[in-house]
């Protein structure tokens, strides 16, 4: 084509010449100092100018900031690259109750509108809080027992509960007494004790204790409660590429979002070394937010004597001998002696009996209860990822 126009002009010349045509039927129609310049000349002129102003107006940006609106990130490489995956995603690491709710709330943070969607790729956790279990006190049921024998000593003195070393008469029944209505070693009214009645007080020792007692033998499982929480979280979202390219073929034009989401690369499993070109920290390691725990308490045990266990009883004393007339009732017990004033001082004590023997319950003392075993992330469930800097960080 421009071949064709210098061939044209080339012709116009010659054909001016030839007829010795004035220089400017060729070229003053579109002479700038021309007094009348003809309406097409105007226009090319406006047009050129227009053209002049806008080349020199045009920026001359940066390729990759027109190619790829986002940030070009690179997939992962160098030989520890391995089986690791080529897309990478955005990820939110930092304590948990900072975190986005969802990467739909992630997409909001970014100022990205609904025709951009962010889907949650990994939900894991780290920096696990799981104190060993509370454990509820064991306990254990009352003890079991009987009681059968009276006190040993029982005694009418000469003096009051008060007096020490007066003069005592035995007022126990007979051999093998077993607590019921006797009159041995009865009393009569008015009997004198070297010038003073005889009948002053009763005195009974300790009832004797159980005959036969024990604690429950038992094994159950120890109640129990546990807490546990994650301090932190890692939100790991993915979107689609955004639609431009990247200076080389091994950079991905993605979206971003602000600090503190990181360009992260994810593999399941444990990892200790990242791909060569996202090694500026350290892996990160994500755990499933269910951990292995076994925590727990050791069983409850019921066993062994009884602690504060005895035997309660009744002493009755009577006027009569049939222990039917002038009762009196007192307390005696195997926690130890009992002494009781007669009033009127020096009446009958015809008889006597024991009664009402019961056995009181000890406490068992119960053993176990104890925690046991720990929580711990559940290696099994673990996602490792490899970050880029944060943009903004990025040198």
């Amino acid at each position: 084509m421009q071949r064709v126009f210098y061939a044209a002009l080339t012709l116009a010349f010659a054909t001016g010449a030839a007829c010795s045509a004035p220089d400017s039927a060729v070229i003053g129609k579109c002479d700038p100092e021309a007094p009348f310049p003809e309406p097409e000349c105007l226009d090319a002129g406006t047009d050129a100018a227009d053209d002049a102003d806008a080349s020199d107006a045009a920026p001359n940006p940066d390729p990759q900031a027109i190619e790829c609106p986002g940030r070009c990130v690179p997939e992962p490489s160098s030989e520890s690259a391995g089986d690791w995956p080529r897309t990478p995603m955005l990820l939110w690491y930092g304590p948990r109750e900072l975190a986005p709710a969802n990467c739909d709330e992630a997409r909001k943070l970014g100022g990205y509108g609904h025709d951009v969607e962010f889907f949650e790729k990994y939900r894991r956790f780290a920096y696990l809080d799981a104190p060993p279990a509370a454990c509820e006190p064991c306990t254990c049921p009352a003890s079991e027992g009987a009681c059968t024998k009276v006190p040993e000593t029982l005694e009418v003195r000469a003096g009051t509960c008060a007096e020490d070393g007066a003069p005592a008469l035995p007022f126990g029944g007979p051999v093998g007494w077993d607590g019921s209505c006797t009159s041995t070693n009865a009393l009569p009214a008015g009997a004198d004790c070297g010038g003073e009645p005889c009948a002053q007080s009763v005195y009974a020792s300790p009832l004797p204790g159980p005959t036969s007692e024990a604690c429950p033998s038992i094994t159950k499982p120890a109640s129990f409660t546990t807490t546990t929480d994650w301090k932190w979280i890692g939100l790991a979202c993915e979107a689609k590429e955004r639609e431009g390219t990247c200076e080389t073929s091994t950079h991905r034009c993605m979206y971003d979002l602000p600090y503190p989401f990181l360009q992260c690369v994810a593999l399941r499993g444990t990892h200790d070394k990242c791909p060569g070109n996202y090694d500026g920290y350290d892996p990160i390691y994500l755990y499933g937010e269910v951990p292995v725990d076994t925590r727990g308490c050791t069983a409850c045990e019921c066993g062994g004597s009884p602690v504060g266990s005895a035997c309660l009883g009744n002493l009755r004393f009577y006027s009569d001998a049939a222990c039917e007339a002038g009762a009196d009732t007192v307390d005696v017990a195997s926690f130890g002696d009992q002494c009781t004033n007669v009033y009127p001082p020096g009446r009958a004590l015809g008889s006597k009996a024991i009664t009402d023997l019961a056995y009181l319950p000890g406490i068992c003392l119960a053993t176990g209860g104890e925690p046991t075993g720990a929580a711990s992330e559940d290696p099994a469930d673990v996602v490792t990822f490899c970050c880029l800097p944060p943009f903004e960080f990025a040198e």
